[in-house]
Parts: C-alpha cells; structure tokens; sequence
C-alpha cells in the first residue's frame, strides 16, 4: 500500500512538540544544542519583549541546510557525534510562540532567513478542530502536514538579504509574540538559569568554585588522551535589564553554610576491557553531612555536555545508595558515540552498549562510595582524638579527687571503656588520606592511648593501697579492741554514777556551754568516732567519764 501525503495529519506536529518539549526551557535546550552542533564557542539567549533570542557564533546555515533543516524526523547529523540527531528540534518552539524567525549564514555566505509562521498554523488546526465537532468537515476535509508547513514556512533565496543585516557567521534564531502564559516562565531570569546552567555544557565558575579550574583542566586531558571531545561553551543570559555569563551550578556556599571548599575532587576514566565510555569527577564534602543545595547534591549523567535525565535517577547505581551519594556533587560524562540519549533525554536508549555502560560505571561509583567511607572514617578519627582527649582530662580529675575504692572501680570501668576504642581505632589504621597528617594524627592516637593505660594503672594502684589500708585499719581495730576486752577482763571498768548519753551532758556538766556550731562539730564527733569505737553501752560511759577526767585535768593546769 503506497501512502500519501494526507495520512499524515498537520496536527502530529503539536502532539510532537507537546510531548517531547513539555517545558518551555526545553525548547531553549534545544536551540542551543543546535548551536553546539555547529561548533559555536560563544551562544547568548535574551528575553525582553515579549521575543526570545539565541544567537550563535557556529558554521552557519546555508541555504540547502537551512531547507534541510525543516525535514521532521529526518536529519543529516551524525547519531553520537551531534546532540540534535532527531530532526525535531528545530519546531520545539511551535506551541511557544506565534512566529519563529532563523537568519544564518555560513562562512563566505550570504545569509538566508526562515520564518515559521506557528500562529497560523495554530489558528487553521483550531478552526479545523472546532468544525469537526460541529460536523461540519470530516477527516478528509482536515490539512496534511506537508501543506500545512508549505503554507506557512517561507525561506529566502541567496542574495535576498543584504549582508549588513547579518554581517557575521553564525546563526540567530527569535521567537516572537510568545503566550504570556510562557513568556511569564521565560522572563523568571533564576529559573531559566539554574535550568540553563544544569542542562548546558558551560564551564566552571573559576572564582566562586575553589576546584572549578582543575576539573575542567583534568577533564579535558583525559579526554584527549582517549581521543575524545569535551564539549564546552561560553554562555550569557539576558532577561530584560539582567545580564549575566552563566557558569555551571557549582560554588563552595553550596556544599555547607560556613561556604567551607569541599574535598579535591576525584577523577575515575569509566572504561571496560576494549571501550573507553567516558569520564567521572566528584567533590565530596568538607564535613560529613550532605551537600546543603539539594538541586546540584549528587552525580548528574551528562551526554557531550547535555544532562541525561536527573541526579535522583543515578543514586541506584552507587552500591550505598544515599548514604555517600548525597555528600557528593559530581557528574558523569558519557563521551562515547555510540550511546545515544532517548528523544525525552532522560536515558540512554535501551541496548548491549547501556548495559555494558552502567556495569562499567558500577565500577567507578563503588570507588566514590569507598573514598566517602574512607573520608567519615578519617574525620571520626579527628573527633575521636578530641573527644578522648578531654574525656582523659575529666578522668584524671575525678582520679585526683577520689577517696574511696567505690568511686575508683567506677572511673576505672570508663576508663577501660575509652582504652578499648582507642585501640579499635589503632588497629582500622584509617587517620587521614594525606601521609603527613596520617602520621601526626596516628601519633595522637597511639599518646592518647599510652596516657589511658598510664592513667588506668594508676587508678588500679590507688584501688589496691586504699583496700589494703581498710584491710589494716580493720586489724588494728579488732587488735586494740581485744586489748581492751583483756584489760577490762583483768580490771572491770568502774562507771561512775553519771552515765552521759552524749558529749553534749558531758559538757553540761562540766559548765561548759559550747557554741551552736561547736556543738554541731561535737555531735558529728560523738556519732562519728566514739559511738563507732564503743563495742557496748558500758563502754561508751567509760570512754565519756575517762574524756571528763582528761578535760577537768586539762583545766586545772589553765
């Protein structure tokens, strides 16, 4: 069966455009991404006025390409070398805007202009649709999209346009009469930019991003060596007034709120046994907590420059998930021809070579995993030092002040506790990535540890001499106390008729009248020490009236 031109209707082109290019950014995307394919260094985009303009500094059109360009699902790009290989891009704009405006020359060239008049050709498919729904024209009665696009696209001939309108090479492209409702989105100069800088290849912020230049540097080397291209452009945005030159979206503020550098990325070449696929870099955070900006925080897969879907949809390919991928800002670079991204960009197509790819890329994101486990062990050692420092220091002035055995064996059992993970921390040898600072804090560590075991030894020494004090002091109470029993056996005691229940009638008696507070002083005296040598009552009375005698004697001789 021979199809003709009116089995396809003019309305594939909204379901195409609406479909692969939902966000109105998209289409700057793709503009730009035709610029990049015609190996421009320099690209501006400008909204103000209800209009878009993307100017270029690439090859250029001439006048057959220009046509060629008009071709749907047809394009004379090369699958992995160029970023636009669909033939779609160049209507991505259609539901944007009512007309959309291409002046390009080549080198040498004379420049030529192609207008697309969308607004009309918007205008003829809603008529057509609103007397389809009053049967007032039937399928056949309905526009083909090859006469829609012949009626409404014009493209100049050579000598059409006078060279000073368009005196340099290159390409610009305008999109006038823009929907409010887009044009709103478009003129919000942050979002257009956080999207530009995430999907477009810029190059790094050298001033605001501490390793900007040396990723950009080593990323370049390494892709020469394997004979690959590294796509990278200059890119400035205006939106009214606002001017910026944008960069990639990545500064130190990001990676922590002390805007403290992150951690010297790390560059692993992602290859197999025979292909080399690309390359990848991380920054690892300074601290060990996640990147504070949550839009950059992770790997991004990135295809000649352009992003590949997100960063969440690389977090299942890092064997610890979230646990290290979040500290990380990175991205991975896929410079290999034949992996070629899906119309949506959000993935690579499906087939041998992707697979291959995320195995050779497993690989790499296992070592990024392992230098963050790494870098939480080195910063635990740090704060271990630290900690254990001043827990030394709490400990030996609980050691200095303790007087009884009780209070000793509870300060020994901690101290043990801090000795056993300092020595787990001696025997993983994980201190520091740098051999110097590896050496000092090991050092740190094994003082630290040699310090505890002092301090322990003490401790325990101390715990032994007061247990054998109380051991001797217990015998030379039991020794004086059978000495006295014999004695009292050989003379019994005579008590006298006053037997005091404290030293208080003691004094009374005596006429003594001490203060309240030597009174207190007394009490605890009594209670203390000769209630607690006294074995019996009638040995408490003795030692009272032997203490009356001593006092009267010692009074007399005042």
């Amino acid at each position: 069966m021979k199809l003709q031109k009116f089995d396809i209707g003019a309305e594939i082109i909204s379901i195409l455009t609406k479909g692969m290019y939902p966000n109105p950014y998209d289409a700057v995307r793709e503009y730009i991404q035709n610029a990049i394919d015609a190996k421009a260094k320099n690209v501006s985009v400008k909204v103000r006025n209800n209009t878009l303009v993307i100017e270029d500094d690439g090859s250029g059109m001439n006048h057959d390409i220009l046509r060629k360009a008009l071709r749907i699902g047809v394009s004379d790009k090369r699958p992995g070398k160029d970023v636009g290989f669909m033939g779609i891009g160049i209507y991505s704009a259609y539901h944007l805007c009512d007309k959309l405006e291409i002046i390009s020359r080549g080198d040498n060239d004379m420049p030529n202009k192609l207008t697309m008049n969308f607004g009309d050709m918007k205008a003829l498919l809603i008529q057509q649709k609103e007397q389809r729904l009053k049967n007032e024209i039937s399928g056949n009665d309905l526009i083909d999209l090859q006469s829609l696009l012949e009626d409404y696209i014009e493209i100049t001939e050579d000598n059409e346009i006078p060279t000073t309108d368009f005196p340099e090479q290159g390409t610009r492209i305008k999109l006038s009469d823009i929907d409010p409702i887009f044009y709103s989105e478009l003129s919000k100069f942050n979002d257009l930019a956080d999207y530009l800088r995430e999907v477009i290849p810029l190059h790094f912020d050298k001033k605001n991003f501490t390793w900007g230049a040396k990723i950009e540097t080593e990323i370049i080397r390494i892709c020469d060596e394997k004979n690959a291209h590294f796509e990278i452009i200059n890119l400035e945005l205006q939106v009214e007034a606002r001017i910026e030159t944008l960069y990639r979206p990545y500064k130190d503020i990001d990676f922590n709120k002390q805007g403290k550098s992150p951690q010297e990325p790390r560059f692993y070449p992602i290859k197999d046994a025979d292909t080399f696929w690309g390359v990848a870099w991380g920054c690892l955070n300074d601290i060990r907590k996640v990147v504070t900006t949550e839009n950059i925080r992770g790997f991004i897969l990135k295809k000649q420059g352009f992003s590949i879907g997100n960063r969440e949809n690389m977090v299942k390919y890092f064997p610890q998930l979230h646990t290290f991928f979040d500290r990380y800002v990175g991205e991975i670079i896929v410079t290999n021809e034949r992996l070629l991204p899906t119309a949506s960009r959000n993935d690579f197509e499906f087939s041998v070579l992707r697979t291959r790819f995320f195995e050779a890329l497993q690989e790499v994101t296992a070592k990024f995993d392992e230098e963050g486990g790494n870098f939480q062990e080195w910063t635990k050692a740090d704060e271990e030092v630290a900690k254990n420092t001043e827990s030394l220091k709490k400990f030996n002035a609980n050691y200095n002040l303790a007087k009884n055995a009780e209070a000793l064996v509870s300060l020994i059992s901690e101290v043990k506790n801090l000795s056993s993970n300092i020595e787990k921390r001696i025997k993983r040898k994980a201190f520091s990535p740098d051999k110097e600072n590896y050496f000092a804090t090991k050092t740190k560590v094994e003082e630290l540890s040699e310090q505890v075991k002092i301090l322990e030894t003490s401790i325990q020494d101390k715990i032994n001499s007061l247990i054998d004090h109380k051991k001797q002091t217990k015998e030379d109470r039991e020794k004086s106390l059978k000495i006295t029993q014999n004695i009292q056996k050989l003379n019994p005691p005579k008590i006298e008729e006053n037997k005091y229940e404290s030293i208080l009638d003691l004094l009374e008696d005596l006429d003594i009248e001490p203060n309240e507070k030597l009174q207190t002083i007394l009490e605890i005296l009594d209670e203390k020490y000769i209630e607690t040598f006294a074995k019996t009552k009638t040995m408490y009375y003795q030692i009272l009236n032997d203490l009356k005698t001593e006092i009267q004697q010692r009074l007399e001789t005042l």
